[in-house]
């Protein structure tokens, strides 16, 4: 499949790269943070042998966010004006970068939104705002990026990112269809590897078993999906700003849009969970556990005996 970047001239080819880092950024940031535990006595955090968690996926979303923002932000310029701006005043402020996206002026020169579009054109206004994304801010200014090499000198440095996170998950919820796809993903993950370790690949498939037993968290989960909503309405704006609204730009719609411009929900299937299609899923765990189940009788049987 050709793309529309690919006749555009090569001077304009980076805003497509950015585009790509930093949709891959932010989907992997989103996805880390949903493996943030919020339940020490489930998960003992005090050992802080999983803490880095947080900080992964905070660093690549809020590098991820900024640079969508300041994509939005430059190449409506360029559509409305044909020169790019200087954004380096923003530096990491990611409140003042999202009032800028949403002061932009939709571009003249393009057909404008579609019906799907237009529904997320509109700065998403959340149960957990504005304590999110001043967290977010704060992480991405640097407060929180360096708390703990801040604390190894500084007597007055504070860890609190974890807190923060801990506070917002405590507000946060998510869908019963998302509850659903949660569960979902935990049943795909013990099928398979009760598949493989009955066929002899237990170790041999070590490494593909990490990625899928990594646990997920709902209210994590929950805040995740309130980070991604303000992810959908900057990607909506930059591809607006660049759909047709003139014959140099690339169309970074193509990038964003198979990753960011869904419903929380299936943001959350495809992305998250990665999960094509539930109904089939269902179906052939159905028929999975039904293997599982008679192999675990076996054993029950041969312990009695």
């Amino acid at each position: 499949m050709q793309h529309e970047w690919e006749h555009a001239p090569s001077h304009l080819g980076e805003p497509v790269v950015e585009t790509q880092f930093a949709t891959e950024l932010t989907l992997s940031g989103l996805r880390r943070l949903c493996a943030v535990p919020t339940d020490p006595e489930l998960v003992k955090w005090g050992s802080r042998d999983l803490n880095y968690a947080l900080y992964v996926g905070m660093y690549s979303y809020s590098s991820g966010l900024e640079r969508l923002c300041k994509l939005a932000i430059a190449c409506n310029e360029y559509a409305t004006t044909g020169e790019f701006p200087k954004l380096r005043a923003y530096s990491h402020r990611i409140g003042a970068l999202l009032d800028a996206v949403e002061a932009l002026t939709t571009p003249t020169t393009g057909p404008g939104p579609s019906e799907r579009e237009a529904k997320y054109l509109v700065r998403p206004v959340e149960g957990l705002d504005p304590d999110l994304m001043g967290t977010v801010e704060r992480f991405a200014s640097g407060a929180g990026r360096y708390e703990h090499l801040d604390i190894l000198w500084n007597d007055d440095a504070e860890v609190n990112t974890y807190k923060e996170w801990s506070a917002l998950a405590a507000r946060a919820s998510v869908s019963e269809e998302v509850r659903r796809l949660i569960s979902l993903k935990s049943a795909m993950a013990h099928a398979i590897g009760s598949e493989l370790a009955d066929d002899g690949l237990e170790s041999t498939a070590r490494t593909v078993m990490e990625d899928l037993e990594l646990p997920m968290y709902e209210p994590s989960v929950g805040v995740v999906l309130s980070m991604f909503r303000k992810v959908r309405w900057v990607s909506t704006i930059l591809n607006v700003a660049t759909y047709y609204t003139g014959k140099d730009l690339p169309i970074l719609g193509q990038v964003v849009s198979p990753t960011f411009i869904h419903t929380s929900a299936d943001f959350f299937k495809y992305h998250i969970a990665r999960i094509s299609d539930d109904d089939v899923v269902e179906e052939e765990l159905g028929e999975v556990f039904e293997r599982i189940n008679a192999r675990e009788a076996e054993d029950d049987e041969e312990d009695s005996d």
